[in-house]
């Protein structure tokens, strides 16, 4: 009879392995990710993007209108990336914001229309001005849209 209990503790011991195993092997923790937000980001996007925020940090913190202008264009660009790495095609920002669902983005979609629209006044209309007020406000949507998604903590 104790064989019997050996042979299946070793025997459970075994499954249980396997199962582990197998569950790590099909990923599920990113199923899991994708089942609960729609998208899965891998981490090291994430901490790419990260770097690249805090060169837009540096940036609107320089005292300077032609960096906040680069700082939000740089911020826009990251967003563009992002929207493409979890699936949203288009040849631009705008197009990709058109073809996003509002539930997907919650309230982060209009303002960050806004911002995307202020980003193309930058690159579109050389006298276009950029005050510090202004390109917090633009960075600050931006931030907002990258905590949602859980690429800032």
């Amino acid at each position: 009879m104790i064989v019997v209990k050996i042979f299946v503790g070793i025997y459970l011991a075994v499954l249980l392995i396997n199962i582990i195993f197998l569950l790590v092997l099909r990923d599920i923790p990113q199923h899991l990710r994708i089942g609960i937000r729609g998208m899965d980001i891998p981490a090291a996007t994430k901490s790419k993007m990260r770097k690249r925020w805090e060169k837009v940090k540096s940036l609107l913190e320089s005292n300077n209108a032609s960096q906040y202008k680069l700082a939000i264009i740089e911020a826009d660009s990251i967003a563009d990336e992002i929207l493409s790495g979890i699936g949203y095609t288009g040849a631009n920002m705008g197009e990709k914001l058109d073809k996003i669902n509002k539930k997907d983005l919650d309230d982060n979609l209009e303002s960050l229309r806004g911002a995307h629209q202020i980003r193309n006044r930058i690159v579109h209309e050389a006298d276009f001005e950029v005050d510090y007020r202004m390109a917090r406000t633009v960075i600050g949507v931006y931030e907002n849209f990258l905590r949602y998604l859980e690429f800032l903590d």
